[in-house]
């Protein structure tokens, strides 16, 4: 009996067994080196809850996915795939070619769970006597690394046009923690967020 293939994008420290956990983290290199973490550490340029991850091997266990290139996995090799917090980072035509990639490389029937921050909500909390400080979170512009800052926003009309136009056939909407992904009650950790899953 063949084991079912799960995929996680843009894990970064969030691990789960039976899941293929992937990332672009430089810490999934960084622990290819024995002893670097240590040095690393010492040197004050891994901060202590980074060297502890380390030292519990969990970057070790995290696979490099570049997600605006085709995945080196065959056209339906996954039940599922999940990400969280990962989307509103990219570009938009990178998300485009995540989100088609991911559609290639499910099975029929696959189930796609998309997390983001809900573009409407977001909204809602504008204040037009202090744009900088609504931007700033919108942007993530505190963030000093490119990958770390928000590039594009949806809401469940978008995001939903997105994957029906990108092949699903069905798009629903979900609550926290609830849905047909297995384990979502292990997955979910944002529940202040948009929660969608499309069936391939």
């Amino acid at each position: 009996m063949s084991v079912e293939k799960k995929l996680h994008i843009g894990c970064f420290d969030c691990v789960y067994p039976g899941w293929i956990n992937t990332d672009i983290t430089p810490h999934i290199f960084i622990s290819k080196f024995p002893g670097l973490p240590f040095v690393l550490h010492r040197s004050k340029v891994l901060s202590n809850q980074r060297y502890q991850q380390h030292q519990q091997g969990i970057f070790s266990k995290v696979e490099y996915l570049d997600v605006g290139k085709k995945f080196p996995w065959p056209n339906e090799t996954f039940s599922c795939a999940y990400t969280s917090h990962m989307m509103e980072h990219l570009y938009r035509e990178t998300a485009l070619n995540c989100i088609s990639e991911v559609f290639r490389v499910l099975k029929k029937g696959g189930i796609f769970r998309v997390v983001v921050p809900d573009l409407d909500e977001m909204i809602k909390s504008y204040d037009p006597q202090d744009p900088e400080f609504f931007l700033t979170g919108f942007f993530e512009a505190n963030e000093k690394l490119e990958k770390n800052r928000h590039h594009w926003h949806y809401n469940e009309k978008l995001l939903r046009k997105i994957l029906l136009n990108t092949g699903f056939q069905e798009v629903i909407r979900c609550n926290y923690k609830e849905g047909r992904l297995p384990e979502v009650e292990v997955m979910d950790n944002r529940p202040n967020s948009l929660f969608m899953e499309a069936i391939k």
